[in-house]
């Protein structure tokens, strides 16, 4: 037995109309069409439910029956439709979205406030973490999605690249005998015998900076370690070595006084929304993500060095 829902609401439109006629007209049906899905569902119930003449139309004793179990099913699926209904719209009204750090402080601000002129219904939680945190947590179903240089694809993820970005040097304004890296052709041969700013563990960035220092056959000077990239950045200004960043830092670089410097050849990173696979589309979080980059666009594009005018203040004497 395959009963529809389509064959139950039938069946009540004629038993409440007592007429084939109004009843293929309310639901937009041909008589033909409904008279075929009356007796497709007599023929599952092996039973008849109606008696129709060309005058009029009854309930059998079997129809009267199967009336008020028929009516409670209805009423059942589309109470529980419209439950359903609300609830996706409460998640619309509701985001979860996982950023690192150092996005978090010089990217959201700007991106949640443009966001709630779009959306002002919407609601949007943020969770700063470390990307492996913010796929475990995309995974789990803990975020709606989040937005970072996930390299790797994960079997459980959907990655959708949302721009590119390029990895940058980013230096102190202080003077040093240090090469003009914005004037050298070869950035990574420059690097030779240059302090280099590190990242701990093996992140990413710090991959494809190994990989280009190893094929260009450079040794960088004296290495410091770091764990977070605006770490990195403050070591850049301190003058304790090149920082290799990615141009979307350049927002978080305004709070330092520090150059940013385009790496030749170009080394692209691209930056991607992640989302649980299988998850239905979105369409507050698909303007989310388009706010997000036109934002991070507006920070990191067409300004490829960053000089700090402004003075940190120095504490009183």
């Amino acid at each position: 037995m395959n009963l529809s829902l389509r064959q139950l609401k039938v069946f009540l439109g004629v038993a409440q109309a007592a007429s084939f006629t109004k009843t293929a007209q309310r639901l937009h049906l041909s008589q033909a069409a409904l008279s075929a899905i009356i007796r497709e569902l007599e023929t599952q119930l092996q039973c008849r439910l109606l008696d129709r003449t060309t005058r009029s139309v009854a309930l059998t004793e079997a129809g009267r029956m199967f009336l008020p179990t028929a009516a409670h099913i209805v009423e059942t699926i589309e109470n529980a439709a419209l439950e359903l209904r609300k609830i996706g719209r409460e998640e619309q009204r509701l985001l979860r979205v996982g950023v690192m750090p150092h996005i978090a402080v010089s990217l959201m601000p700007a991106v949640l406030g443009r966001f709630a002129t779009l959306c002002p219904l919407v609601r949007v939680e943020i969770v700063d973490s470390t990307p492996s945190e913010l796929l475990r947590m995309v995974e789990d179903g803990a975020l709606d999605a989040a937005f970072g240089p996930f390299f790797r694809k994960e079997s459980g993820v959907e990655r959708l690249q949302i721009f590119p970005t390029q990895l940058m040097l980013a230096t102190g304004l202080q003077e040093t005998d240090w090469p003009d890296f914005s004037a050298e052709q070869e950035t990574w041969r420059a690097l030779q015998g240059v302090p280099l700013i590190c990242f701990l563990g093996d992140t990413p960035i710090q991959r494809m900076v190994e990989e280009s220092l190893g094929a260009a056959a450079v040794t960088t000077g004296k290495r410091t370690f770091v764990g977070h990239l605006e770490t990195a950045i403050a070591m850049a200004e301190a003058g304790f070595g090149v920082a290799v960043v990615p141009s979307i830092s350049a927002a978080a670089c305004q709070r330092y006084r520090v150059r940013l410097h385009p790496i030749r050849p170009a080394i692209e990173l691209p930056f991607y929304c992640i989302t649980r696979a299988g998850r239905a589309s979105n369409e507050t979080l698909s303007q989310l993500s388009a706010v997000f980059e036109q934002v991070a666009q507006e920070f990191s594009g067409g300004n490829p060095v960053l000089k700090k005018s402004r003075k940190r203040a120095t504490p009183a004497s």
